[in-house]
């Protein structure tokens, strides 16, 4: 897999690419082991201006970042700066060990509607993050039983489906509360998502950049 520091690769983030986190707190050391993968958390980056500002379109239960839209805190999903997140994600955690990032730049950049993009962001804004457990579950519902979850929630991975599936890039099989993060990864063995983006490019943050 190529690796680019981020500076080098700003430039080139789009709307539509996908980030995949490998991390290191307890639950997403679970959700690695339960999917065989190195993969435990997705966002899409969302860039208005192609020369300006990365944003990052994600779930999550941390409040640490502000919603660069709404100026809340919430959990759930929420639309923050894609360099703050990666340079903050697990920086709660002691000792701190720089996660893993890579991002699969998107292969149909000029087919994101960026008005339904923005109204769907605002439209599911502040509906809540599972708690871990229940985030388990409803993965475990979807994935192996193939039962829609009924919960008003978001998984990351929930989330970036519903996503893809309004810009009408996916049509989901499974419901999608059975996604996970390496369904987003190039060892996705779901073959509508394996199309639309390129292969992982890790992603490196600077010295200067790091956290500490």
């Amino acid at each position: 897999m190529n690796s680019k520091s981020y500076n080098k690769y700003v430039k080139d983030f789009q709307t539509g690419d996908i980030v995949l986190f490998n991390g290191k707190y307890p639950i997403s050391k679970l959700v690695e082991e339960l999917e065989h993968s190195k993969w435990s958390h997705v966002g899409m980056v969302v860039r208005p201006d192609p020369e300006g500002e990365v944003y990052f379109f994600e779930s999550t239960a941390l409040t640490n970042l502000e919603d660069i839209m709404e100026q809340d805190h919430k959990t759930g999903p929420k639309l923050v700066k894609l360099i703050d997140r990666l340079k903050t994600y697990g920086a709660d955690l002691v000792p701190y060990v720089p996660p893993v990032y890579a991002v699969r730049p998107i292969l149909k950049h000029n087919e994101v509607d960026m008005d339904k993009l923005f109204e769907y962001i605002k439209k599911v804004h502040g509906i809540p993050n599972p708690s871990e457990w229940k985030m388990i579950e409803e993965v475990i519902e979807g994935r192996i039983f193939s039962i829609h979850s009924k919960s008003n929630d978001y998984t990351c991975s929930k989330l970036i489906g519903e996503t893809l599936e309004v810009l009408e890039f996916y049509q989901p099989i499974m419901p999608l509360n059975g996604l996970m993060p390496m369904d987003f990864s190039s060892d996705s063995s779901i073959k509508q998502l394996a199309a639309i983006w390129g292969e992982e490019i890790y992603i490196e943050l600077e010295k200067e950049e790091a956290v500490g």
